[in-house]
């Protein structure tokens, strides 16, 4: 992937749009699902957009967000920001994008709009997720790890929030 090809979208209707992409298994709901939730508890008016192939970002945040089925959908429900989930290689148009890598795929991106998050890497990374397999449970018992109360999970959760804090207040 190349930013070169990737071109942040004018505002559209006042509503901002978050596309995280990504390759498969990278960890895009995790990111996305936790920016949902943040922007909701910063603004109150976020939509989620689900594109991904297993529906499990919408299954998670059904209960605490209003899901669309596109940007524009999203905007008739009045909200200032739309996270999208997106498919793994489809790059829908956004304002921002975040980039979930493995440290196999880490390219060094430059330019405005685009985040670099990289998931389950080694020490070396500071800013990186670590892997964690109660996040994987959290996820398929239907609660956003972001929120579950998992005993030890304290450390991994708040390397999370620092993340997408960061992304957040980027907005």
């Amino acid at each position: 992937m190349c930013v070169e090809s990737f071109s942040p979208r004018q505002a559209q209707v006042g509503v901002k749009s978050v596309a995280v992409v990504g390759p498969p298994g990278a960890g895009k709901t995790l990111v996305a699902t936790s920016l949902a939730l943040y922007l909701h508890l910063a603004t109150a008016g976020v939509a989620y957009v689900d594109k991904s192939v297993t529906k499990a970002g919408a299954g998670l945040v059904k209960s605490y967000l209003p899901l669309a089925a596109d940007v524009e959908e999203a905007a008739e429900l009045g909200v200032d920001y739309v996270v999208i989930d997106a498919a793994p290689y489809d790059v829908p148009p956004a304002d921002v994008y975040i980039f979930v890598l493995e440290p196999t795929d880490l390219r060094y991106f430059t330019g405005e709009g685009v985040y670099v998050v990289v998931n389950k890497t080694s020490r070396w990374s500071l800013r990186g997720i670590p892997f964690d397999s109660r996040i994987s449970w959290a996820m398929q018992a239907g609660v956003p790890p972001v929120v579950a109360d998992i005993k030890g999970f304290e450390r991994t959760r708040k390397r999370i929030v620092k993340v997408v804090k960061e992304i957040g207040d980027g907005l």
